[in-house]
């Protein structure tokens, strides 16, 4: 007998709320759930859910003490195909083709027992600054992500962006070591490039914050807020900003061609973007740390950012780190 269809789920985390959400499929409503591919996926498209919105179960309270799976390696990005990108990516960068270039790798696991609305809540509970989400559909099957990182957050016009890269391991003392000038620069790139994006849309009253640096599980980044009044639509706005250099590269055109020559995956939705659209009130975060469920098989995908003085089993330890920040709250990976 053919398994049921799925029937469309969707449950997510806002920043800082103490509840989960889930988005009731209605016609015509009002809510709008999107996710939208990374630019250069193959055979998956926008996918759009309308609706209204209910409370979900709390983030935390009363529940018996949740012992994660083990997880077990089936499939992914090999060790030394990853590093020959970075080494050809890096002869690029030495040539003067581009500047810098985002190149990701993925990870299967196996592990017993994984269930869809369990794992948005442990990263939830892992992750209570970050957006996250799981969405259940016939078309896309289960997928399930965080993100620490927006988009296009705000209330119509009134709009903020988040400028984020640069990855280390989290300091756990009361003092932190600077930052490197190569992590500075690269996350000085993507500032960069979401300003002068900014401006060529005619946006107005654009406000830089401070370079701050946010902790995501295991690791952390810079990130840069960027405030500004929107000009024009939101889709020109959402097209000028995305792909941004944290996930593609500089310049963008020629960073998308060698990512497309270079990974051997399709990214599908990982490095697209997720979120909702309510009336004027705008959520929409880059779709980082994220992954797709089928039965006991999880796969996560993970990237890094290459510049000059990049260094390839760094730029390798740094997709692992970033592997585990996803993985952690709903499996134990002994990698």
């Amino acid at each position: 007998m053919d398994a049921a269809p799925l029937e469309p789920t969707v449950l997510f985390h806002r920043p800082g709320a103490s509840h989960l959400e889930r988005l009731l499929p209605e016609v015509g409503g009002t809510v709008g759930f999107r996710m939208h591919p990374w630019e250069g996926s193959k055979g998956h498209g926008d996918l759009v859910l309308r609706g209204r919105l209910v409370q979900g179960p709390a983030v935390m309270g009363d529940e018996r003490p949740f012992e994660k799976p083990s997880a077990h390696a089936v499939g992914g990005t090999p060790h030394d195909t990853h590093l020959h990108a970075i080494h050809c990516a890096l002869e690029a960068i030495e040539s003067g083709s581009i500047e810098k270039v985002v190149l990701s790798s993925h990870l299967t696991v196996e592990a017993p027992g994984l269930e869809a609305e369990a794992i948005v809540r442990r990263l939830s509970q892992a992750h209570p600054d970050s957006f996250s989400w799981m969405v259940r559909h016939p078309d896309i099957g289960t997928w399930f992500g965080s993100s620490p990182e927006p988009l296009v957050q705000g209330q119509w016009p009134t709009l903020n962006t988040a400028c984020l890269a640069g990855t280390r391991m989290a300091h756990t003392g009361a003092q932190s070591d600077p930052w490197t000038d190569k992590e500075r620069h690269e996350q000085q790139l993507v500032t960069d490039s979401v300003l002068d994006a900014l401006r060529d849309c005619g946006c107005r009253n654009i406000t830089v914050g401070d370079r701050m640096t946010v902790r995501y599980g295991p690791i952390e980044h810079l990130r840069t807020m960027v405030s500004f009044d929107a000009e024009g639509g939101l889709a020109d706005i959402m097209g000028a900003l995305h792909p941004t250099p944290a996930v593609g590269g500089t310049p963008r055109e020629a960073a998308l061609d060698y990512i497309a020559q270079l990974e051997q995956h399709d990214r599908a939705y990982y490095t697209g973007w997720v979120g909702l659209e309510d009336g004027e009130d705008i959520a929409y975060f880059v779709n980082l740390r994220c992954g797709a469920l089928n039965g006991d098989r999880l796969t996560a995908y993970a990237g890094g950012g290459i510049t000059r003085g990049s260094d390839p089993e760094a730029e390798w330890q740094e997709t692992r780190n970033k592997l585990r920040s996803a993985l952690d709250p709903i499996v134990h990976w002994p990698e």
